[in-house]
């Protein structure tokens, strides 16, 4: 869940939840996949030698090829899933940044027009200054 009590929900900015940290990125996933054939393997060889089921059929390497693309199937599915939320979320963070360059020229060009318009004002006053002065 997320709090967003005491954000800024103004609606000039849209709100933007980040996934970021929540992502989990891992160098490789083979050394889970060995871990787990391992357990099914010694499962297997356990299930066969038990009286029990006698008409258990034996894995053969065909199952295992497919099982393992199977997984690197489901691995390549969720790294492409991060990759699109990764690349929407560059996309999102350059427009935010060009808004914000585009606000930051107009600001900029504002206080030039502020600073202009209070020297002319400072050099009325200091007219008027003078004027004063003289009358007195």
């Amino acid at each position: 869940s997320f709090c967003l009590k005491g954000e800024v929900m103004d609606g000039k900015t849209p709100v933007v939840i980040d996934y970021t940290p929540y992502l989990k990125f891992t160098q490789s996933y083979d050394y889970l996949s060995e871990e787990e054939e391992r357990g099914s393997m010694e499962s297997s060889t356990s299930e066969d030698s038990s009286p029990e089921h006698p008409y258990l059929p034996l894995v053969t390497d065909e199952d295992s090829w497919y099982n393992k693309w199977r997984k690197m199937e489901q691995k390549f599915r969720i790294v492409y899933a991060q990759k699109g939320y990764l690349e929407e979320l560059v996309r999102l963070r350059e427009s935010q940044l060009k808004d914000l360059e585009a606000e930051n020229k107009r600001l900029k060009l504002r206080l030039e027009e502020v600073m202009v318009q209070n020297q002319l004002e400072k050099r009325e006053l200091e007219g008027v200054i003078l004027e004063l002065q003289e009358q007195l």
